[in-house]
């Protein structure tokens, strides 16, 4: 992919708020929004699927955002709560022509 181009400007809550929420609406029960990484390579952080949609249907904020200009998406760090109440951490990209995301990776914060 190229590294010179137009970036498009970053989303701001709202709109990556909405993104989120029309994507978990329309995607089947059957596919799972999380990377390979983020569903088996730290199981002992205790987070599952449920987690995650739990966390993004929740009230959360931006903790942070950067756009990768090798895979040319922005790439949001999200502050947010599991099921049981505990702060997690939600790493997503996101697809803005076809409103989509995918969970990158995800942890507990201490």
């Amino acid at each position: 992919m190229s590294s010179e181009g137009y970036i498009p400007p970053a989303k701001s809550t709202d709109e990556l708020k909405k993104l989120v929420l029309e994507a978990i609406q329309k995607t089947p029960e059957y596919r799972n929004p999380e990377t390979f990484h983020a569903l088996y390579d730290h199981l002992e952080r205790g987070l599952s699927t449920d987690d995650v949609i739990h966390a993004l249907e929740q009230d959360w904020d931006i903790a942070r955002a950067r756009f990768n200009k090798d895979e040319w998406q922005w790439k949001y760090e999200i502050d947010s709560e599991s099921i049981d109440g505990g702060q997690i951490t939600i790493i997503i990209a996101v697809d803005s022509l076809n409103r989509e995301f995918t969970v990158v990776t995800r942890w507990r914060d201490s």
